[in-house]
Order: C-alpha cells, then structure tokens, then sequence
C-alpha cells in the first residue's frame, strides 16, 4: 500500500482498500501497527490514520487544535465565579406573558433552532375559535381519533367530560402516556392540545358559557337496547329525535350559522347514548350529519371528523387565531416539556417554578 502514491487516482482507490483489508486485519489480531500512521513512500504525506480516512497531516492537527481550545475555553468558564441570581419563585396558573416570554428565551436556546421554528409555525396557524367537547367517551382509541383530528385541523381546546367514562389510554400504548402520548392511534396529537377534564357536565357547561361560546351539540335517533329500528323519520331539513320519552328537533350540520367570534363548541356523546339529555336542552343548538344509507349512525369519530370539516370549510374559523399571550403559553409550556434540563437551566437564570 506505500509503494504508490495516493495522489495517484488511478491506482489510489484499490492500494487504499488494500491497505484498509490489512489495517482491519491486524486490529483484529490485536496488533497496534493498524493504529499507527502510513507514510506515502513517494510524497511521504500521511497516507492513512486510526480512523481510516485519508486526511493531511495539518488538517487533523487543526481540529485538535480546535477542540483543545474549546476544552480550555470550557474549563475557564467553569473556574469563574459567578454571582449567581436571587431566585424568583413562581407558579404555572400565575405566570404572565411577561415570564413566559422569559422562560422562551432562557430555554428556546436549548432546542434546535429548526425545531423552535416548527412549533412557532404550527401556532401561527392555530385555530382560536373551535372547541371540541367529548362527553363520556367509552372506547379509548375513539377518543384517541378525536384529538388526532382535532389537532390536524388545527384545532386547540378539547374539553373531555367523565361523569359516567373515564377518560382512559388505549392499553396498548400505555408506555407512551409518560410523554402525554395516546399512542398510535393518536400520533402523539394530545401533546399538542390544551385538554380540560371536568367531573360533571355541568361545570364544562358553565366554563364554555364563561368562555363566551355558543354551543351546538350532536344529536342521532338512539337505538334501544333490543336494537330496533331508530325512532324518528327524516321531516325536511331536520328530523325528529327521541331521547328519554323527549323530543328534539336536530338541524344538518350545513344550516348551522356559525359564530367566529368569540367561538363555538362542538359536543359529542358516548358512543351509545350520545351527547346527555341536559346537554342537549342546554345547547343553543342540535345537529345530525345527513345519511342516505341503511346505516343509522357514524362511528364518533368519523362523525367528529365531518362534523369538524364542515365548521372549518364555512371558512368562519380562520388560521392564525390565538392571541400573541395564548402563542406565548403554549410555546412556553411545550419547551417545559421537551427540554429535560429545563429546570435547572430556569433556576440558573433566577427563576424557579416551584410547581414543575
């Protein structure tokens, strides 16, 4: 391999894998000629080094030179006392835009900048006005659709109800809720949204009514326990729906007029019952997903995902929505999340959360 010259092209490729098959042999035998450098017997540059790669001579001791002086550089830094900061004691419900814009700055730096760039373009085309309300999900992995549509869409705020269900993870996948994932079948879209959880239905009401929402719940003819036929029959544009001896009138989901502003709330029910009997009365309106099959109903979250499309498509919740403080927040509560030093790098800076 040192009887020709490397700077040869013609004869350097077959003398380099030669010399690679002998290196790797030797080093397998144990022996440490492998590890030394191999002069060119015509140039006398180095021909090849430990790591198996042609490189010149000076180049290599650039880089060394380079890390030696990182490594100093390190060591100085860690040698100099520092005054450290009085730290400031806070707490997550109590925090203004002001502290998260300084949580940002002091933990952005430790995610890659591609990766602070995603999550800042992702809230840039949030949806404000959308909120979605599970009440008493049985199946997991339905609720699990939900979110990952949900999140899709670019939906923020699900509400999740469990007086009767709790709200549970698919089995399946239960490693995956250490990091706030539902597993598979949610591709890790609960990570991104803002869920509420609420004991009673009532207080999810109350909140939403709060929030300055109007309210339009699902509503499909229930099948009773022997199942029969669905009760009500198609009447124009809305049919009649029976729910505990009561009727209620369900308009399609194309006549619905849509408040942008400040939002609207979408409810869906157990997968069997449906959306509650108090809910319903309590809604500013009903609505079904027109069906012209011998089916009788979709599977919730098929219906969600329809029922979410055509309020996106009425084109009444724009992209881009969340308010700079809301942006703030949940950048701010995603980088808690995702950078594991987060709080010692807080408490370097003087902040300390006392309830992270």
């Amino acid at each position: 391999a040192r009887d020709a010259c490397h700077d040869d092209a013609t004869e350097s490729a077959p003398v380099l894998v030669m010399a690679l098959l002998w290196r790797t042999l030797l080093t397998a035998a144990g022996s440490t000629v492998a590890l030394q450098r191999l002069p060119c017997r015509v140039c006398s540059r180095p021909l090849m080094t430990h790591s198996g790669s042609v490189m010149e001579a000076d180049e290599r001791a650039a880089r060394s030179a380079r890390l030696r002086e990182k490594l100093a550089q390190v060591k100085a830094n860690r040698a100099v006392d520092k005054p450290k900061p009085a730290l400031e004691e806070l707490r997550l419900d109590s925090l203004t835009t002001a502290d998260w814009t300084r949580i940002i700055e002091e933990v952005g730096p430790f995610m890659k900048d591609n990766r602070v760039a995603k999550l800042r373009e992702v809230l840039d085309r949030r949806r404000a006005g959308i909120h979605v309300v599970l009440e008493n999900i049985a199946d997991p992995h339905n609720a699990a659709a939900v979110l990952r549509t949900s999140e899709g869409l670019g939906i923020q705020h699900v509400h999740v109800i469990e007086s009767v269900c709790e709200f549970h993870l698919p089995t399946a996948n239960a490693l995956a809720a250490g990091k706030g994932s539902l597993g598979s079948v949610a591709m890790g879209a609960s990570r991104w949204l803002s869920v509420s959880r609420y004991r009673k239905s009532v207080d999810c009401y109350q909140h939403l009514r709060a929030l300055g929402l109007q309210i339009f719940s699902s509503d499909c003819p229930p099948l009773s326990e022997e199942g029969d036929e669905p009760l009500p029959a198609e009447q124009g544009s809305a049919w009649l729906t029976h729910k505990q001896g009561r009727t209620f009138e369900a308009q399609s989901i194309e006549t619905l007029e849509w408040a942008a502003a400040p939002g609207t709330a979408l409810v869906f029910g157990n997968e069997r019952r449906g959306v509650s009997r108090a809910f319903i009365e309590a809604s500013d309106a009903s609505f079904f997903l027109p069906m012209c099959g011998f089916t009788q109903s979709f599977n919730i979250s098929v219906a969600a995902a329809m029922a979410l499309w055509s309020a996106v498509a009425s084109g009444a919740f724009p992209e881009g929505t969340l308010t700079p403080e809301e942006k703030a927040e949940l950048l701010g509560l995603w980088l808690l999340r995702d950078v594991k030093a987060a709080k010692p790098i807080l408490r370097h800076a003087g902040l300390d959360l006392v309830d992270f």
